[in-house]
């Protein structure tokens, strides 16, 4: 059980993160958005922030202090709420179930395979406009391969969504503080893994911690660089 937790942990984080690094996204969208100043950009948790992975059978939860992202942002043509592409996420420091699991994920995103950031709603009241948005991994939707120790047994996964059910994480993302949380993750499960006890098919959902709500200022989560101004007027 505990490998399963931590390679489940895992699941969540590369699907999310993505989320948990991903980028931002805004309300029902009228084929408006905006995003400035766009191109590349990078992103890592701030201070206090941690990436969680909670094994939605149990309840029990791993999590990662460190985690970066990179990959670029656009203005999209009318009509389309496409805002960028994620193309690169790793998670470390990750540790949990009393500290006798540890290990560290790396995203399947490429320049080849990039993970797609759609705007899904816009509130222009909070904190310079905030973005609600969706991350998902293309083809298989595999997330991440992981690379875990559990009371001193090494291990490794791949984890994700699958073509008919992509892995798709949900965030927020604030103007004016430039950080971007993940708030959910659908369709994660464990693909394939030689870690005794870990069963393809498990679910898990991930989050950045202090979790974040729709609607309110957001304090924990991905600082995005260069900061970005997205809008759907």
């Amino acid at each position: 059980m505990r490998k399963r937790l931590a390679s489940m942990f895992f699941v969540g984080a590369a699907a999310a993160a993505a989320v948990a690094i991903a980028a931002p996204s805004a309300f029902a969208s009228g084929g408006t958005w905006t995003v400035s100043p766009g191109g590349s950009f990078t992103s890592s948790l701030n201070s206090g922030t941690s990436a969680v992975l909670s094994d939605s059978s149990n309840g029990l939860s791993l999590s990662c202090t460190a985690s970066t992202a990179s990959g670029s942002l656009k203005t999209p043509p009318a009509g389309s709420a496409v805002l960028g592409a994620i193309t690169s996420i790793k998670w470390s420091n990750c540790s949990g179930l009393g500290g006798l699991a540890a290990g560290s994920a790396t995203g399947n995103a490429s320049a080849s395979n990039p993970w797609t950031l759609t705007g899904a709603a816009y509130n222009a009241s909070v904190d310079g406009g905030q973005t609600t948005g969706k991350i998902t991994a293309p083809g298989t939707g595999v997330g991440a391969t992981l690379s875990l120790t559990v009371l001193g047994s090494p291990c490794t996964a791949v984890v994700g969504g699958t073509t008919s059910a992509p892995a798709t994480s949900t965030g927020l993302y604030d103007n004016t503080s430039g950080l971007l949380a993940a708030t959910s993750t659908t369709n994660l499960k464990v693909i394939s893994s030689n870690c005794t006890g870990l069963t393809a098919g498990n679910t898990a959902t991930f989050f950045t911690s202090p979790a974040s709500t729709a609607g309110t200022a957001v304090s924990h989560g991905y600082t995005v660089s260069p900061k970005q101004k997205i809008t759907d007027p």
